[in-house]
């Protein structure tokens, strides 16, 4: 196990999203967004006491718009396990040499105003393996 830096996890995950064609990736909470899109929320951090060493889940937001409602096709296609549009998979699959990246949850559908423009969004926890 190494120590790596919030920062770290952030360019870890975006690079691993830049493998996902068309989506904008955004290393924190923006206040305004091109959709689709998907952005990592914050982190859950949990100190190990034992090593000095910690657990780390990364929360993402993923943002598609809400001018019509077969958007909600595209955010399933963004959530599902493969498929070009993957999130899930770039996110699966992505190689570094000092982090391991895994899903742990997908969900929680709803509607988000970003700079009072409506998008629908859901969330994935991932899980930072360092």
């Amino acid at each position: 196990m190494s120590e790596i830096t919030n920062g770290e996890i952030r360019d870890v995950i975006a690079l691993a999203l830049s493998r996902v064609p068309g989506v904008n990736i955004y290393r924190f909470p923006p206040e305004d967004i091109a959709a689709p899109a998907v952005f990592v929320a914050g982190f859950t951090i949990r100190p190990l006491s034992f090593d000095g060493y910690r657990e780390t889940s990364a929360d993402l937001t993923v943002m598609v718009s809400h001018r019509h409602v077969d958007q909600l096709a595209l955010l399933d296609a963004m959530l599902d396990s493969e498929g070009s549009s993957s999130i899930v998979a770039a996110i699966d699959n992505a190689a570094s040499p000092d982090v391991n990246l895994r899903v742990n949850t997908i969900g929680n559908y709803r509607e988000v105003t970003i700079a009072d423009v409506p998008y629908y969004a859901a969330d994935i926890t991932v899980e930072v393996l360092t």
